[in-house]
This record gives C-alpha cells, structure tokens and sequence, in this order.
C-alpha cells in the first residue's frame, strides 16, 4: 500500500466519524431540551471566607428527569455536562456548581438523582434572597430555576 492510499483512507474515515459523532451529539442536545432538573436535598451547609468575601457552601441532589419516550443517552466523550447555575424568581444568579459529568443515563419516563452536588453561594446574594423570603409567603422550591451548562466538542451550550 502507498502512503497516498493510507492518507486518502484515514482522510474518509475521519469524514464519516465526524459527521456521525455530530448526528448524535444533535439528537443529544435536541432530547436534553425535555429534561428537567429539580434540586432534592440540601445537606452539609457551610459558610466560609476567601479573600475576604463570605461565600456558603453545601452539597445538594439533583433529581434529573426524563418525561419523554426515549431513553437519554449522553454517554460519549465529546458531551460534558459542566456546570448548574441556580437563579431565584427574580432570575437572579443564586448559585453554582461545578459538575463535569461526562456519561448520564435517564431511562424513558424515568428519573435519576446526581447526589451531593457541591454548591458555591455568594453570601451576599443569599441575603438578599432570605430577606425576599422572609417578606414574602415564604419559600418555595420550584421558584428556583435551574440552567445546565453543557460543553459540546469545547462549545458550551446553556439549557434551561
């Protein structure tokens, strides 16, 4: 064989393999559209200071859901689910996390539940929440929103 040939034929290959890895990181991204992300449990609750600005820290589950009829499948490389921003009512920056979990399985119609999710809160926001609260009805946990950061290939993608 002649090192054209081989060329040509590694050439092809890596065609077809990037068209297919991008095939099925779109049905990927399209299902995760459907899934909901709904925090479960806080546990382990923390306040700590770093150059000076105080900052509280606690572990929480996530209960990822799957209303649909087909199995979630992120289960190759290319795909990272990387961060989870948490927003109050007011679409305020609550809190983040940093996750970077490379394979999630939801089966259909199903959930999975990612525990103890480390969570990094600006104290200063957590106030401003609490005194919300306080003057409000009260808290209420569907009235925090949740976006997932997913990195795609190196492109980071935010669904809510």
């Amino acid at each position: 064989m002649s090192v054209r040939k081989i060329i040509i034929g590694v050439g092809i290959v890596a065609v077809v393999g990037y068209f297919l890895l991008g095939n099925k990181i779109k049905k990927i991204i399209e299902q995760f559209q459907f899934v909901k992300v709904y925090p479960v449990a806080f546990k382990k609750f923390d306040v700590k200071w770093n150059d000076g600005v105080p900052f509280v820290t606690f572990l929480l589950d996530l209960k990822m859901v799957n209303p649909t009829q087909v199995n979630f499948d992120a289960n190759i490389v290319a795909v990272t689910l990387k961060r989870i921003l948490f927003y109050d009512k007011r679409n305020m920056l609550f809190g983040s996390s940093e996750v970077n979990i490379n394979s999630i399985n939801i089966p259909a119609n199903s959930n999975i539940i990612l525990k103890e999710i480390p969570v990094k809160l600006d104290l200063q926001t957590a106030i401003t929440t609490a005194i919300t609260i306080l003057r409000n009805d009260g808290f209420k946990i569907n009235e925090i929103r949740t976006e997932a950061v997913v990195s795609i290939l190196g492109i980071d993608y935010t669904l809510s």
